[in-house]
């Protein structure tokens, strides 16, 4: 598959793992593919504005997210974190 037709599929989590830390959920997340300038961006900017749900730490990179959630939040997160990749982006466009 090229690059062009990878990068057309939307980006998803494909593989989670989840660690018991402190009374708090560790979340790490997989991507099904690297991840966009756009879709990288998008994931930034909304940890930056607290928009994921219940998180106490965020990181992420191209090929991975990793979360400390409070407890209770963790499924909440994984679906925000879904949420703002099925948005279009310039993917769309391009």
């Amino acid at each position: 598959m090229s690059l062009t037709a990878e990068s057309a599929r939307p980006a998803h989590v494909s593989f989670r793992s989840v660690f018991e830390v402190d009374g708090s959920r560790l979340g790490i997340g997989v991507f099904n593919r690297p991840l966009l300038d756009e879709e990288y961006r998008s994931l930034r900017r909304a940890w930056e504005r607290s928009g994921l749900p219940g998180l106490v730490d965020f990181e992420i990179n191209r090929k991975q997210v990793s979360f400390l959630a409070e407890s209770g939040t963790l499924d909440a997160a994984w679906r925000s974190i879904d949420g703002i990749l099925a948005k279009p982006s310039d993917r769309a466009t391009s």
